[in-house]
């Protein structure tokens, strides 16, 4: 048997995309920002094994009743190799899955490394990047290290704008609970496509705030990236909870988490927020004022647990026979 062990890591959009152009092969309605983070982690092993007949894939050890959606991504995957011999698909996540961590992100881009790798696929940059859009919108985001660009301008291009050491951030993430969202964030996409009068607007304005956020990482100017990207998250959730029916991700939890933020920038604290589908509060600061933040998010009543994270590396092969 042969086997390889992949990993990646989730990455949080600071620019979002919520909605697609292109149901049918995955393409966002709009560009989108993100930080790849470190800590976190999605490990894929793919082992090629003759005693099965079909793929299997096994999601934090438990096997999955189908393949769901890594299936347009196998078969685009599998168009470029000769043989056809099954896979058993194994994948874990240190964090909880479908709770608005993109743990969908991490694990579909760490199976496109994978299996490039199993079945010798040689794939172009842009192939792996087709590949992992294909299973999750943000998924070529995870391919890349730091800060990356998921462009869709023309045709979709994903790239780093800075590497981690560029800019070395930190990010803390408030886990404000650990269940499983009731609308996944495919199926709220469409939703709020159909339903909500400020899709338009939101779609039209992305642009604007691509430019801004795109200027402010160039130059780091914190302040900037933080107006740009708390104004632009606050926009997708009222995207969001004007839909029909509402999409509300974010629970009491969360709003007193924004509350306290609210306090630390009052107090002279550079940070911000940003928060995805899901009700997870992610927070920027820079290096020196780390300990201070989590001290002070800390007395949130109820917070599951804080982590701390810096900016990661791209999807990576770690193992190999």
């Amino acid at each position: 048997m042969k086997e390889v062990i992949s990993v990646a890591n989730p990455n949080f959009a600071l620019i979002k995309y919520w909605g697609k152009a292109d149901s049918i092969n995955n393409i966002p309605d709009m560009s989108s920002i993100s930080m790849t983070i470190d800590t976190l982690k999605s490990l894929t092993k793919i082992t090629l094994n003759k005693s099965i007949k079909d793929d299997v894939w096994l999601l934090n050890g438990m096997k999955q009743k189908e393949l769901g959606q890594l299936q347009p991504t196998i078969d685009y995957l599998r168009s470029f190799s000769n043989g056809n011999q099954s896979m058993l698909i194994e994948s874990e996540n240190n964090f909880p899955t479908a709770a608005g961590l993109a743990s969908s992100a991490s694990g579909i881009a760490s199976i496109v490394l994978a299996i490039n790798n199993i079945l010798d696929l040689k794939l172009s940059s842009e192939e792996k990047i087709k590949a992992a859009i294909l299973g999750s919108g943000s998924a070529p985001r995870s391919l890349f290290p730091g800060f990356v660009h998921l462009d869709n301008s023309k045709e979709i291009n994903c790239h780093t704008i800075l590497e981690p050491k560029e800019w070395p951030l930190k990010i803390i993430i408030c886990l404000t609970s650990i269940e499983e969202k009731m609308i996944s964030s495919r199926k709220g996409m469409k939703i709020s496509k159909l339903t909500s009068p400020y899709y338009p607007t939101w779609v039209n304005e992305q642009d604007e705030d691509i430019k801004k956020a795109l200027k402010a990482i160039k130059n780091k100017d914190f302040l900037s990236l933080a107006s740009v990207s708390e104004f632009n998250c606050n926009k997708m959730h009222r995207v969001m909870e004007t839909s029909n029916p509402p999409l509300i991700y974010t629970n009491e939890v969360t709003q007193n988490c924004i509350k306290q933020i609210d306090e630390i920038k009052m107090s002279g604290i550079d940070i911000f927020y940003t928060i995805d589908a899901g009700p997870q509060v992610k927070i920027i600061c820079k290096p020196d004022d780390t300990d201070t933040v989590i001290s002070k998010m800390k007395l949130v009543p109820n917070i599951h647990s804080i982590i701390e994270a810096g900016l990661g590396e791209g999807a990576r092969i770690i193992n190999e026979s």
